[in-house]
């Protein structure tokens, strides 16, 4: 299968979304799909190298790279609708079983351009969070060649409620790439490498920074155990959550770090990190299944999360997490103190994680939205 991955943002970057783009068009050409990725071209800037960007995200460059001019630089909005008209006239679009991307200002003009096969992956689910958006999705699900690769159940529900087919969605949780975790770290060696403390209580947050990601709730709880030490990995410039935890001694900020730089902070840790509050789900809506979840859960740490309905279609509470009440700080406290006086505890969770997490990682997921995808090139034929 011919796969055109389109894509307006400008590469390489931070952001997470880019992470898992480039781990889905690295694990699709590993099990035997032909991919090209899709860029704006960047003016004034060299476009990148194909083997530059993989090492940047360390992956594997099993595809194909190329860069269409747009507009870039400009406003934000212009770009993106700019990139969404250029992307699928571009020979490689034209010439691809499937235009693939996450992009929903590529969407609807490649379908509108004749392409037979369109996928739309997301998080998102945008007709529950932006009710207007719903009649929007209903029209296109009812275009033939649209599909839609969701990263959860909960996103799911909000497309098939809306009135978008059943058989268009594929719900397709991430993953995590298992050759990057080795050489698993012992806890001691850990802290050795990173020169922490070998006897202290560490809990561990690794992922963006800010307080729409929920760090307010982990510094609320840092407040109440000053015997732990909590560390934020992910920091790229000062702002609210630096601010406060520079006033708090049992808080280390670690500057945002390459995958292979932040697991040794995850093997160095007693409990790993999700923000226990609702809000990156259900306020802001930045965050449905984070894709941290995946990684904590390889590593064989124990997680400490919020029930929420994302999280709880891979967490069970006493099973492989501990899941709290949202927005319940003493609740989370509680529960993180309780954590660190069990040993026993905490390996238990830890393992089981690992164990039911085996099975997820990027290639398998690859395989199994190829598979989705014939299917669905079969029934447009």
């Amino acid at each position: 299968m011919k796969i055109a991955y389109l894509t307006d943002q400008v590469l390489p970057q931070t952001a997470t979304d880019t992470a898992q783009l480039m781990a889905m068009v690295s694990a699709f050409g590993a099990v035997g799909a032909d991919v090209t990725l899709v860029t704006p071209r960047r003016y004034g800037r060299p476009d990148p190298d194909l083997e530059s960007l993989c090492r940047y995200y360390e992956v594997e460059p099993t595809f194909q790279l190329r860069c269409v001019p747009s507009l870039y630089p400009n406003l934000r909005g212009i770009e993106k609708a700019a990139h969404g008209l250029a992307a699928p006239l571009s020979d490689v679009a034209r010439e691809a079983d499937v235009v693939y991307t996450r992009n929903l200002a590529i969407v609807a003009p490649a379908l509108i351009f004749g392409h037979p096969q369109v996928a739309y992956e997301t998080y998102r689910p945008w007709p529950a969070q932006k009710p207007w958006s719903a009649r929007f999705f209903r029209r296109l699900g009812q275009r033939a060649g649209f599909s839609a690769i969701l990263h959860s159940q909960l996103a799911l529900r909000a497309y098939t409620d809306c009135g978008v087919p059943a058989h268009k969605l594929l719900v397709a949780h991430n993953g995590y790439h298992p050759e990057l975790i080795e050489p698993r770290l012992s806890q001691a060696r850990a802290r050795a490498e990173l020169g922490l403390d070998p006897d202290a209580h560490i809990a561990c947050y690794a992922g963006r920074i800010g307080l729409h990601k929920g760090l307010g709730t982990i510094l609320d709880m840092a407040d109440r155990l000053p015997e732990v030490r909590f560390i934020l990995v992910g920091s790229e410039r000062p702002g609210p959550v630096e601010a406060r935890a520079a006033t708090m001694d049992n808080v280390t900020m670690v500057p945002w770090q390459p995958f292979t730089r932040t697991l040794p902070y995850l093997y160095a840790s007693d409990v790993l990190l999700i923000p226990p509050t609702r809000g990156p789900l259900e306020t802001t809506g930045n965050t449905v299944l984070p894709i941290k979840t995946f990684l904590y859960m390889a590593t064989g740490r124990p997680i400490l999360a919020p029930a929420t309905p994302d999280l709880c279609e891979l967490l069970r509470d006493g099973h492989n997490a501990r899941l709290i009440t949202p927005d319940d700080v003493a609740a989370a406290t509680t529960a993180l103190r309780e954590l660190l006086a069990s040993e026993v505890t905490r390996g238990r969770l830890g393992a089981q994680a690992r164990t039911d997490v085996a099975e997820l990682t990027w290639e398998r997921r690859a395989i199994n939205i190829l598979e989705f995808l014939q299917v669905r090139q079969r029934a447009v034929a």
